[in-house]
């Protein structure tokens, strides 16, 4: 009995570091990405004409908000962006407090053009974005967060990518994560995160990216797919959408944005297993891109591996570990428990030493369990999420 566990454990482990293993070598380690990092470099230094610069609709689903959407608003507004060629569509999603009234204010306030859109009844974000497109005027749509801060230089920068590179329909930026708390969610966020803005460099210099942020995501209106109300991240949705149209979607370093961040555990942990949940939705509603050459690079390499990544190897991980356990138990009992006490030890070393490598391990062991809840939390259709309490410190 103890020789089959310890085989099994084995057997998932391996799998699952194979799968690590082979993005490694197949992604990371792809030489296309000092040639992309120079096409971003180059295309940063356009020089754009007033009269040439596409007019872009800026999308802000809003709950609850009153206390951060006037700051949003003024944050659009110091955009180096001409006003006239912006237009902003702020989506009340039936709100309980003074969100559309203070909305409405700002627009004046800060002289920007646009609407509030008021839901008789949630509908979630999905459905928001749905309606703002509908009615957008843009030729281009950003997608952004009531609480999220955007570089004074990230729309610009945006545009300019689309007017120097061809075929690409969407584009995203790097987040940063912002806190001014130092807890064990924090820093293991911030891990997470350098890994994911690697990773998503490399992919985009290969082919595309997968999924982007709808904490910052423009992209050309004709691109757009109405998201499905009661399935699927919106991000995760649209950059598949565009990538299905033949176009690429791209993460482009050199434009940041600042979202608060989950300072608290429990917090942290209900976000991810939702946010888990809808992409996993996603990518399940879109595995017939798996292997197909028509999606060039993403079809054949990246988005295999992200499927593996986030639906197989969660799986592995979690038999190898169980069965590690048991058969440890069942060898010595003692052993055992010192096994479970060393691991949770780690666990929380892992996210107060200064060791990146430490940090970057534990932030990976934990998100293999937020993506294996979220994988059972995925069989559930939910349109509407309880919002996640914040950093008190909310804007840049």
């Amino acid at each position: 009995m103890v020789h089959i566990l310890f085989f099994i454990a084995f057997f998932g482990f391996s799998l699952f570091t194979i799968v690590y293993v082979l993005y490694f070598l197949f992604v990371l380690r792809n030489p296309k990405k000092e040639e992309y990092l120079k096409l971003i470099e180059n295309a940063f230094k356009k020089e754009l004409s007033l009269r040439h610069l596409p007019t872009v609709s800026i999308l802000v689903p809003a709950y609850n908000e009153e206390g951060v959407i006037s700051k949003k608003l003024q944050n659009i507004s110091a955009l180096d962006y001409p006003h006239e060629k912006m237009e902003v569509i702020v989506i009340d999603d039936c709100s309980t407090d003074k969100t559309a009234h203070i909305a409405q204010q700002g627009f004046h306030k800060f002289s920007l053009q646009g609407k509030v859109i008021r839901n008789d009844k949630r509908l979630g974000v999905n459905a928001c974005y749905n309606l703002a497109v509908s009615e957008s005027k843009g030729n281009l749509i950003l997608t952004t967060d009531a609480d999220v801060t955007i570089e004074n230089d990230a729309l610009m920068k945006g545009v300019k990518i689309f007017e120097s590179l061809e075929n690409v329909g969407g584009i995203t930026g790097k987040m940063i994560p912002l806190s001014n708390d130092f807890t064990p969610a924090v820093l293991v966020e911030k891990s997470y995160r350098s890994l994911y803005d690697s990773s998503s460099t490399t992919e985009s210099a290969i082919h595309s990216a997968f999924p982007g942020y709808t904490c910052f995501t423009l992209l050309k209106k004709s691109t757009f797919s109405q998201l499905p109300l009661h399935y699927g991240s919106s991000d995760g949705n649209i950059s598949l959408a565009i990538i299905k149209k033949g176009l690429r979607f791209l993460s482009v370093p050199g434009i940041f944005f600042y979202e608060p961040i989950s300072f608290r555990l429990k917090e942290q942990r209900r976000q991810k297993i939702r946010r888990a949940a809808r992409m996993i939705q996603s990518i399940l509603a879109n595995k017939n891109m798996l292997f197909k050459d028509n999606y060039g690079s993403f079809g054949k390499i990246i988005f295999p591996l992200r499927f593996a990544m986030m639906i197989i190897s969660p799986l592995l991980f979690f038999i190898g570990l169980t069965a590690t356990v048991l058969a440890t138990f069942l060898v010595w009992m003692p052993l055992g428990l010192l096994s479970a006490f060393l691991f949770l030890l780690c666990t929380s070393l892992g996210t107060k030493t200064e060791s990146c490598k430490l940090n970057l391990f534990t932030s990976l062991v934990i998100h293999q369990f937020y993506l294996l809840l979220g994988l059972f939390a995925s069989q559930k259709r939910v349109t509407i999420w309880r919002p996640v309490e914040r950093s008190a410190l909310t804007f840049k």
